[in-house]
């Protein structure tokens, strides 16, 4: 499989439009957070000298991993101190996604205040995984993740489910991100790894149940400088679900209980019909 830093390698190919690379997947569906990544870098390949402090995202319709997609980026605003960039992601002159982001000027100085970290067990004494069925946890080898146990979790139903974990601990162990100075790679990864878990959350007051499951939306705020190659605990949760659709928040911190990022995703939670197969614990997606 290909590392994060591989499937964030865009090319250039046009002012402000790049190439992305095909990444081998065992889904046929593109991985959400690696469109977002990709998105991303591409936006901060047109800003000097500022970084990324919160992007917004909309899951238009369905990439497929088999092929490259097209990244538009359209400088919407470049200001002394914060600049704006808008995505646009194509597959054969299909939009399947979009990003607005906005970049920062390192330096500025005020009031600062931060959630404290859940206290959860320290990622080294996580020895096995307790659900390990999902593929999308196999899909890339340079990821170290680590679901925290739950007292009182029915394995069965959340795995018949798809139901994610409230806390999950995880670093990047790929050589090529280790050795990247660049803040703009770190972030990149970790926007990429925030999608990987997150609307799972809203399933866990319904382990049991047959969900039709799609991420919709994303939106990501960075808040501290990031390093993807060391542990990071994603603490998440759902503040509701209703209509089909499923809302939920993450918050990031790392081991020295620094509040790195705070993620929010809308997705799609619609129960499943009889007559249509598949289970969302195994990563098969259903048509939206």
């Amino acid at each position: 499989m290909a590392s994060v830093a591989q499937a964030v390698d865009i090319e250039q190919v046009g002012e402000d439009t790049f190439r992305s690379p095909v990444v081998p997947s065992r889904i046929e569906r593109t991985f959400g957070g690696q469109t977002m990544a990709q998105a991303l870098h591409a936006a901060q390949r047109t800003v000097e000298g500022k970084l990324a402090h919160s992007l917004h995202c909309y899951f238009v319709g369905p990439g497929d991993s088999s092929q490259p997609a097209t990244l538009r980026v359209e400088r919407v605003r470049d200001g002394r101190s914060f600049a704006t960039r808008h995505v646009r992601v194509f597959q054969d002159e299909r939009l399947i996604f979009v990003l607005i982001a906005s970049f920062h000027k390192d330096g500025d100085t005020g009031p600062e205040h931060q959630d404290p970290m859940p206290v959860v067990p320290a990622p080294e004494t996580i020895k096995e995984s307790p659900y390990a069925t999902r593929i999308i946890l196999k899909e890339w080898e340079d990821w170290d993740v680590r679901l925290v146990p739950e007292e009182g979790r029915d394995p069965t139903a959340a795995e018949t489910t798809g139901a994610g974990f409230r806390n999950i601990w995880f670093r990047n162990t790929g050589a090529m991100l280790a050795d990247a100075p660049s803040q703009a790679l770190h972030q990149s990864a970790l926007l990429y790894m925030s999608d990987m878990t997150l609307i799972r959350s809203a399933l866990l007051p319904h382990q049991g149940d047959r969900i039709q499951l799609a991420s919709l939306d994303h939106s990501l705020w960075f808040l501290r400088p990031v390093r993807a190659d060391e542990w990071m605990l994603y603490s998440q949760s759902s503040p509701s679900a209703q209509s089909g659709t499923g809302l939920a928040q993450g918050k990031i911190f790392n081991q020295r209980g620094e509040l790195l990022a705070l993620a929010m995703q809308e997705g799609l939670t619609r129960r499943m019909r009889e007559d249509v197969s598949g289970s969302t614990a195994n990563g098969n997606w259903q048509n939206v």
